[in-house]
């Protein structure tokens, strides 16, 4: 689970609470692996990490080879800025749906 933001995006820094606060989301993270990528570290020169657009903040789902899932996404979204997160829910969601869609063998 790849975080892209800025440090100097408002939506970014709204997203770390959402993370950082959440019971919830704290016990889920424990079954990922998850990655802060801010500023000068965006891999959005890498076409694979620019899905849908450069727009931050984003959250990218891995397998565990470091092959990019992009069908994990915020489904609320539609097909614009599928992989923003306006609530810790929204990614919970995506992440319960990580956990019940790939394989023991993947994961």
């Amino acid at each position: 689970m790849v975080i892209l933001h800025k440090t100097w995006c408002g939506a970014c820094k709204r997203l770390k609470p959402l993370v950082a606060d959440s019971k919830a989301m704290l016990k889920l993270s424990d079954k990922f692996v998850m990655v802060n990528v801010e500023d000068d570290e965006d891999p959005s020169n890498d076409p694979s990490f620019s899905i849908d657009g450069g727009y931050i903040p984003r959250i990218i789902f891995l397998d565990p080879s470091g092959n990019i899932r992009p069908e994990f996404s915020n489904k609320r979204r539609g097909e614009k800025y599928k992989y923003f997160y306006p609530s810790s829910d929204e990614i919970m969601i995506t992440m319960d749906d990580v956990l019940a869609n790939l394989s023991k063998q993947e994961l």
